[in-house]
């Protein structure tokens, strides 16, 4: 029975691929993110999710369940244990190992045995709710030993020693569930996890940590815009394990918070699967938006090689959400830590946006403001067409602040394009007609609308500063479960307006001025403030040419004339107040 199973698991593999094969053992997620840890069916239903797009791990190790990390040596409560049991259970149903990450190293004395003691019944106790796969964490945790005795058995105070003590646990808790028929430690998170730099640190616990115990690795950053194969290897060969690679995508926890991440995984080459042990990628607080990105790098870990991130990307969208809703969001707020600081949120926005920019003092500005209008309407339609899609949904309830501030963006992007006509003269009504060789032209014309100009200028005052100090003020406990949103600094639909990345305790950067409904609420709001200067009373004065000439207008704004076309050229008629703002169409 047991050779059958292998023999249809091993057909399985081969109908799938054998691009899989070559990538990392463990593919999955790691619950690693600072902040309220999931809903429990949740995290059920992004393990079946894991299972379906063809990866086989999740790691419990969220840093704000107390029982994971602040309160390591205290049993979990019986509701708590039963939720474990059923998660765990539930893993192996979708094919996907279930490994609970405990994290003792805030307060641990490496070489007590009463802390051993403690360790060893906690992981008992869950091996009693039939967890079988396990990981130890020392990541955000003090850098040298900190307890007398560990100074005394590890040989110091600095990062060697922490290695040493580190090893020493991982080996005697490894031993220690291989003696109880439970598989042995999965992995560990060391101290100094992120970078490309083989510290003292790596090298003695490269010396003193069991063989074939992989060790978590960020890349170069804890945040790694680019992840290459080269990079793992050459980890590995400072390490001398597996290397787990903890992929800070698309987390965004902590500072991050304001921000939806719903773009696809980039910037990893296609050798770097094949040269981990282990790909884990660290998901954001809102488990089903997460899904989006998860899912690229689902379709990225099948096949490296062929990996295309804008169709993953669209795929996944379409999976989420087929009404196309969900893809709207997504193209405003796809960029995160990994992309380019001067990457473009909302490109179709920023187009239309620019084309206004250049053409709007011109009297050929009308193109510009129909595209813009025309994208403002798409965007303001999606938050209905989601809510008719997906309204209801966990999904729906995580990314609705943002769905918010999306419809709350476009109906302002729509009162732009109303306030930048209005500031233009126009034509009220323009007929034209044809018979032989003579065109006859007739309508009415009108001023810019100052009445409406000024009223809905209120809404484009002039831009203030990010008001970084007090976003995160706002926060509160940037490291605790309760964080808080703050949508009164910005949400970030559209780009970057506030954004605050820790790519180092040495390395925090503010990322400001990046938001494209920002730029076009500024430019909407400068734009009046010269236009509201020039105006006078005479300032609306018309006047109307053809091709240059003069054409008469009638008190009321109306006028009327023939002209014969000359080989086939194209004329321009044009509309212009006395302070020099413009309008022209074509003839005919």
């Amino acid at each position: 029975m047991r050779l059958g199973r292998a023999l249809a698991a091993a057909c399985l593999a081969l109908a799938a691929g054998t691009s899989m094969a070559r990538t990392s053992p463990l593919r999955g997620v790691i619950e690693g993110y600072y902040g309220r840890p999931w809903p429990a069916d949740a995290r059920r239903e992004v393990i079946r999710f894991l299972g379906a797009h063809g990866m086989n791990a999740f790691v419990y190790g969220p840093k704000n369940d107390p029982y994971h990390r602040d309160r390591w040596r205290e049993p979990y409560p019986d509701d708590a244990l039963r939720d474990l049991r059923t998660t765990a259970a539930g893993a192996r149903r979708a094919g996907v190992r279930f490994i609970y990450a405990l994290s003792p190293a805030l307060d641990i004395c490496y070489s007590c045995p009463d802390d051993f003691d403690a360790l060893s019944t906690k992981l008992a106790q869950l091996a009693s709710a039939r967890v079988r796969r396990f990981a130890l964490f020392f990541d955000d945790a003090p850098e040298t030993p900190t307890h007398a005795e560990d100074v005394a058995r590890y040989g110091g105070s600095d990062a060697s020693a922490l290695a040493r003590a580190h090893a020493d646990l991982v080996n005697r808790v490894d031993a220690w569930l291989r003696r109880r028929g439970l598989h042995g430690v999965s992995f560990m998170v060391p101290t100094a996890y992120a970078g490309t730099t083989c510290l003292p640190y790596h090298s003695e616990l490269a010396e003193t940590l069991r063989r074939r115990i992989g060790v978590g690795w960020t890349g170069a950053g804890v945040f790694a815009p680019e992840v290459t194969g080269a990079q793992a290897r050459a980890r590995r060969a400072c390490l001398r394990h597996p290397v787990v690679l903890w992929d800070n995508f698309p987390v965004n926890d902590g500072v991050l918070s304001n921000t939806l991440h719903l773009g696809p995984l980039t910037g990893r080459d296609a050798e770097l699967p094949g040269a981990l042990g282990g790909y884990l990628l660290n998901p954001m607080t809102q488990p089903h938006a997460s899904l989006v990105g998860l899912g690229t790098a689902a379709a990225y870990l099948r096949a490296p090689e062929r990996y295309d991130p804008e169709a993953a990307w669209r795929d996944a969208l379409q999976q989420l959400d087929p009404s196309g809703g969900l893809a709207v969001l997504a193209e405003q707020t796809r960029s995160s830590a990994l992309s380019d600081p001067d990457y473009v949120d909302a490109v179709a926005l920023a187009e239309a946006l620019a084309l206004v920019e250049t053409s709007y003092a011109t009297d050929d500005w009308t193109a510009g403001v129909i595209a813009l209008e025309a994208e403002e309407q798409r965007q303001a339609a999606a938050p209905a067409t989601m809510a008719a899609s997906i309204g209801g949904t966990p999904l729906a309830d995580e990314i609705q602040p943002w769905v918010t501030e999306l419809a709350t963006h476009a109906a302002a992007g729509l009162d732009a394009v109303r306030l930048l006509r209005a500031m233009k003269p126009g034509f009220t009504s323009l007929t034209t007609s044809v018979s032989g060789n003579v065109l006859t032209v007739s309508g009415q014309v009108h001023p810019p609308d100052s009445a409406l100009a000024d009223s809905l200028a209120v809404g484009f005052p002039p831009l203030k500063p990010p008001d970084s100090g007090g976003y995160l003020r706002c926060l509160g406990d940037l490291l605790g479960p309760n964080i808080r949103l703050c949508p009164q600094f910005g949400l970030n639909v559209h780009g970057k307006g506030l954004y605050v990345v820790p790519f180092d305790v040495r390395d925090i950067r503010v990322i400001t001025g990046k938001n494209v409904h920002e730029h076009l609420i500024g430019f909407v709001g400068d734009t009046y403030r010269a236009w509201a200067a020039r105006q006078s009373d005479a300032a609306g004065a018309l006047s109307l040419h053809l091709d240059g000439q003069p054409i008469p207008l009638a008190a009321d704004g109306s006028f009327s004339f023939v002209v014969q076309p000359s080989g086939g050229r194209t004329s321009r008629l044009v509309i212009e107040t006395s302070a020099g703002d413009a309008t022209a169409v074509p003839l005919p």
